[in-house]
């Protein structure tokens, strides 16, 4: 009697949804962005602001829902099966009387990771700005810049509110930095000021905090998911690929925190930061029971560390015998879930040919599946030579350094679309046609070809006065720009400058490829006079001795000859060759280390982007300076910018890809001339909006 009687209270509550005060009246997060674009597209600053601040604060309430009935809902019953349903059931009337139609607020992933980039952000900087509002843009325009370090624009536009009256250094803040990490780094500033006891305290505050959101996130890793084209398949596969995934989701947790996006690579587990931490503040402090206590955290990570293990025995010295405790429980009983997930998910490697990609440093290699380990290890070491993360989803590393057999060169793909390619070769044909200094010429190399070259201030000082497409010319730039980053980002360097960029094309010479013996290049170094009989690298005049890095944008393939190559200082041992192709992008450092040569080209035209970078700030290119001077429009933060990042938010909800402004190699991006240029997108169908675009 007593289960039809619950069936019918619950039954009794879905249907009283209506009435239930709370979070039903909120409008999903997703519909008061579309509905905030709207209104940014028409100008009205006030609508706008109130809905792209709803859309945050409606994210902010569903998510505290969801925490909230996760943690009302746990286990029971006698078995798994019981167990199961009881919470499904739990979950489900909880959420309905939370939200009234759960499924209202559910995200694409792709509007995931709008928000997850602070997308709106980047619209309310502007309208702050509009409405005169200087620290409230300052401050959104920062928090959407430490979510895309590599958005060139909002660089400028964060550039341009420093040197603004009225915004004060306080005004540069995180709107959505999580609290723990603000007691983290005032903590680090307190330790380097031997504030000891106030350093402490707040490391204590922040790794509790760590903890609880750590928490959070595993617990929000659990629920609906929308699938395409869902096959219907056998329960307990359903059950173990669902599980598998939850999984995975709660081993990623342990990122979200722990670095900003865009960084190249994460830094040591925050946990294991902070007890480090913690354990040199105690230690300062003379408190060596506590500094035993994390001690002994500390070795759950690493329980064969000699260093932890010797701080230990010298704890227990001070302590007079004593061992100092135990470690702490919630970090006992974290790393006893951490470990008994990748068990699971080794043993799903192992046994169900799943891919699992282990986020930490410390796990033991006991843990992993004797079969797996050489894969496991292989695994990393490609992570780490593909950079992990690339800053632009559709670039892809395809060859590695180890592939390359070399230390510092790489090859990627995707990095500029076919229609983009298509847009620059035309751009070289119009420079070419248009009777001033671009015409082809012999080249210097090689008397079977001939060279034609186009500066990027050429190209743009020619669409300046209409004599080439201004769309294209502004698409080398930004191709140059795309380049650049991605150079910075997967070596690691600091920033780099310009030292020069030009789209040049090598044309063979009809009739006179017959026995053909040199080559389109000669075998030589960028940066130093290459002796192949010392086998020896100069760096000296005249070679360009400032330049560190350079790369190769190429554009086309519909060519006889023409492979790059890469050889050891003698310059006639090959060690890497690869085939020029649309959006193919080489990179290297520019030494004897790397030199290379290009096969002759023996037909056709073979065209690219070449690029060098420098470190050195003194010797960037002054053509640069002047090229970004025609683009850029210094009368503030860049309004058209955001013209487009809202077609891509429109584009988000229908594309495979979101959070990548997207501009067409026909568009005009004149007022934002360093945001990289980005390319269509395939569209499907997804969830309907009103779209008063």
């Amino acid at each position: 009697m007593a289960a039809p009687l619950l069936l019918l209270l619950l039954l009794c509550a879905w249907l009283a949804v209506p009435s239930v005060p709370g979070l039903l009246s909120l409008q999903p997060a997703d519909l008061l962005l579309w509905d905030g674009v709207a209104h940014f597209s028409r100008g009205d600053w006030y609508g706008a602001r109130s809905r792209l601040l709803g859309s945050l604060q409606s994210l902010r309430e569903v998510r505290g829902a969801k925490l909230r009935c996760g943690a009302q809902c746990g286990l029971g019953g006698a078995r798994v099966e019981e167990a199961v349903l009881h919470r499904a059931e739990c979950l489900r009337a909880c959420e309905r009387l939370e939200l009234g139609e759960p499924s209202r607020y559910r995200l694409t992933q792709e509007m995931e990771r709008s928000f997850h980039k602070a997308t709106p952000y980047n619209y309310l900087q502007i309208i702050h700005y509009k409405l005169e509002e200087l620290d409230e843009a300052a401050s959104a325009a920062f928090t959407f810049y430490l979510r895309n370090p590599h958005h060139e624009q909002i660089k400028d536009d964060v550039q341009r509110y420093r040197t603004m009256r009225g915004v004060s250094k306080q005004s540069f803040r995180d709107l959505e930095e999580p609290q723990h990490m603000v007691l983290y780094s005032r903590a680090v500033s307190l330790l380097s000021e031997e504030k000891l006891g106030p350093a402490v305290w707040r490391l204590e505050e922040s790794l509790a905090l760590y903890l609880s959101a750590l928490e959070e996130c595993r617990s929000l890793c659990e629920g609906t998911r929308e699938r395409e084209n869902e096959e219907h398949r056998d329960i307990s596969e359903v059950i173990a690929e669902y599980y598998i995934q939850v999984l995975q989701c709660k081993q990623r947790c342990v990122l979200e925190d722990s670095l900003r996006l865009g960084q190249k690579r994460s830094r040591e587990d925050m946990i294991i930061s902070h007890l480090a931490l913690l354990e040199q503040g105690y230690t300062k402090l003379e408190n060596w029971e506590a500094a035993a206590q994390i001690g002994q955290s500390l070795l759950l990570f690493y329980p064969h560390n000699e260093t932890v293990q010797r701080r230990l025995s010298e704890y227990k010295q001070k302590l007079h015998g004593q061992s100092g405790g135990k470690p702490r429980e919630i970090i006992a009983t974290y790393v006893h879930q951490s470990l008994l997930e990748k068990r699971l998910l080794y043993y799903a490697m192992e046994n169900l040919g799943i891919s699992f990609q282990d986020p930490d440093l410390w796990t033991p290699e006991e843990i992993i599946p004797e079969s797996l380990r050489e894969t496991v290890r292989l695994g990393r070491e490609a992570e780490e030579q593909r950079g992990g993360d690339l800053p632009y989803e559709e670039v892809t590393v395809t060859m590695t350094p180890k592939q390359m057999n070399g230390t510092t060169r790489v090859t990627m793909d995707g990095v500029i679309s076919k229609e983009e390619c298509e847009a620059l070769l035309s751009l070289a044909k119009e420079a070419a046609g248009s009777g001033e200094r671009v015409k082809g010429r012999r080249s210097p190399h090689t008397p079977h070809e001939r060279i034609q070259s186009l500066s990027v201030l050429q190209a743009l000082q020619m669409a300046s006065s209409g004599t080439v497409d201004s769309s294209q010319a502004h698409l080398l730039y930004h191709t140059s720009e795309r380049a650049r980053v991605l150079a910075e980002f997967y070596f690691g360097t600091k920033r780099l400058h310009f030292s020069y960029t030009h789209l040049v094309c090598r044309t063979a010479i009809e009739g006179k490829q017959e026995g053909r013996t040199d080559f389109s290049h000669p075998v030589h170094a960028d940066n130093c006079v290459l002796d192949t009989e010392e086998k020896e690298c100069w760096r000296e005049p005249p070679a360009y001795v400032h330049r560190d890095y350079s790369g190769l944008l190429y554009l086309n393939e519909d060519f006889q000859g023409g492979n790059a190559f890469f050889t050891e200082m003698d310059g006639t041992t090959i060690t890497a060759e690869l085939r020029p192709s649309c959006g193919r992008l080489v990179l290297f450092s520019s030494g004897g280390e790397n030199a290379h040569g290009v096969r002759p080209v023996t037909e056709g035209k073979r065209c690219a982007v070449a690029l060098w970078f420098t470190e050195s700030a003194e010797h960037a290119e002054q053509e640069r300076s002047q090229a970004r001077a025609l683009m850029r429009d210094r009368d503030g933060p860049q309004e058209s910018t955001e013209e487009e990042t809202t077609k891509n938010i429109r584009e988000s909800g229908r594309s495979g890809r979101s959070g990548r402004e997207t501009t067409t190699a026909g568009e005009d991006t004149t007022s934002d001339p360093e945001r990289p240029s980005g390319r269509t997108q395939k569209k499907r169908p997804a969830r309907k909006f009103t779209d008063e675009l």
